[in-house]
């Protein structure tokens, strides 16, 4: 079991990297980006049990072969964060698309680079070199532009997103995912393109009801992994929210560390191996929560479901 880690995540059913805006600076970025993937995806060795962190999950062997994950999220990298459980139902037999829906023009990271088309092509191939690391379908890179046009104003960003919240709905129709994995409310970081990602895609799963049974998951960061109090409140979720709990191997580990090293631009040599040694450091755990559909309707507001 030494090998052995394990992915917590949320239900949302019926079911953090940081990419950042130019003018931000390199030092920054990279205060930030360790800070978020220290919480999100790498729990250190040595932590203690939070008491309210499931102690009582029962295994159930389901097998992946047959089923699709699709993995929707802003930026190229940001998909690290569930690397682990990617590579793991991939080599599981899962189909797993991810769908990155900006460009990344504005995270010029460890580059010289401006916002710009040349900078898109060195993300798009980066994104590329992760997929094939994880063992995941090739990409489908939708190509819009960092800040979803929220600098147009209404006129300029809501038709934006209507644009992006349809060719989504197009993508589920197509993909037939069994799970749907993104953000949170919080963004992991409240990066804007991380909420309106997922306020976008959550739309697009809750807008219909559906023949074949679908589950949307958030990533998310447990509030006891937060010491600072107003962080907890911007970016936490609280423990009591975990439901299932997901091993996977040190080949799945591996081969997230070789996908986070496809991302040049973003992360120096020296952060990749800080990072690395985070992933390798203990007992990890990757933490989403559920939005669950009520089993039965009710005509009060203070009626505890359940009762």
């Amino acid at each position: 079991m030494k090998n052995k880690q394990y992915i917590i995540f949320y239900l949302i059913s019926k079911g953090t990297p940081l990419v950042f805006m130019g003018g931000f600076g390199k030092w920054l970025q990279s205060i930030f980006t360790i800070f978020i993937l220290a919480g999100t995806l790498f729990s250190c060795e040595g932590k203690k049990k939070n008491p309210t962190e499931q102690s009582n999950v029962v295994p159930v062997d389901v097998s992946a072969k047959g089923k699709t994950i699709m993995a929707v999220f802003a930026h190229p990298d940001d998909e690290i964060y569930i690397g682990p459980l990617m590579a793991k139902y991939a080599r599981e037999g899962a189909k797993v698309q991810l769908v990155t829906v900006t460009d990344g023009r504005y995270g010029t990271g460890q580059t010289d680079l401006k916002p710009g088309d040349e900078l898109t092509a060195l993300r798009h191939e980066e994104v590329n070199c992760a997929a094939d690391h994880m063992g995941i379908e090739k990409p489908i890179w939708m190509g819009y532009h960092d800040q979803l046009k929220l600098k147009d104003g209404f006129f300029g960003h809501v038709p934006y997103i209507q644009e992006i919240m349809v060719k989504l709905d197009s993508l589920v129709v197509d993909i037939e995912p069994d799970v749907i994995i993104t953000w949170g409310p919080d963004g992991g970081s409240n990066h804007m393109d991380h909420r309106l990602v997922s306020a976008s895609i959550t739309q697009v799963y809750l807008s219909k009801s559906r023949v074949k049974p679908l589950s949307l998951y958030y990533v998310a960061t447990p509030s006891s992994h937060i010491e600072d109090e107003d962080q907890r409140l911007l970016a936490g979720i609280a423990d009591d929210y975990l439901t299932t709990q997901i091993a996977y191997s040190e080949e799945d580990r591996e081969n997230t560390i070789l996908a986070f090293q496809c991302y040049k631009t973003q992360f120096s040599d020296e952060a990749m191996k800080r990072m690395a040694g985070r992933l390798r450091s203990g007992d990890q755990k990757i933490y989403l929560r559920p939005v669950l559909k009520a089993k039965t309707k009710k005509d009060n507001l203070f009626i505890v479901d359940g009762e």
